[in-house]
């Protein structure tokens, strides 16, 4: 007890300071643990909460992707979920307008029922090849679980791919 007594009397600022150190260390390390650590959350915090009441079957989905394509102006559809968003990707046919697709992806939404409307979130792409009577259109749309209807992107005019020939010298 005498030395440490004596090495604090002689060394008093280094013992503060050390002192001080090792608080501020065991502070960050508890703040860090507490932010990061394995303090049992899901990595995705409370964003999947109550998705167990709320699954879609495969075969809905297939469903969902059959409907669209049933329509004359859709050429390929898909939907994949991930998490709480539906991720829709449809490619229309050449002679799609714009106004229509969207026409068609909002009609589409009537395949959810409102509980489902009013949990999953949902992305829309639609795509269209630009053809010799007008220009094609990509557009992103999206329909927030906390809104109503769908909120369209600004259209990117999609040109018309060229393609040369290559010469087999």
């Amino acid at each position: 007890m005498k030395g440490i007594k004596r090495f604090y009397k002689e060394h008093r600022i280094f013992t503060i300071l050390m002192a001080i150190v090792i608080v501020s260390t065991i502070v960050i390390v508890s703040v860090l643990f507490k932010l990061f650590g394995g303090n049992g959350t899901s990595k995705y915090g409370p964003r999947l909460d109550g998705i167990e009441d709320h699954i879609v079957e495969n075969d809905r989905l297939d469903d969902y992707r059959d409907k669209l394509v049933e329509n004359g102006k859709v050429k390929t559809a898909s939907i994949e979920l991930k998490g709480t968003i539906f991720y829709i990707k449809i490619l229309f046919e050449k002679d799609s307008d714009l106004t229509e697709a969207e026409g068609i992806a909002l009609k589409s939404l009537e395949n959810f029922s409102e509980e489902e409307l009013k949990f999953y979130d949902f992305q829309f792409t639609l795509e269209s090849e630009a053809n010799e009577n007008g220009d094609g259109f990509l557009i992103e749309g999206a329909h927030n679980h906390n809104g109503t209807g769908l909120k369209w992107g600004l259209n990117r005019k999609v040109e018309k791919k060229e393609t040369n020939a290559v010469d087999g010298d």
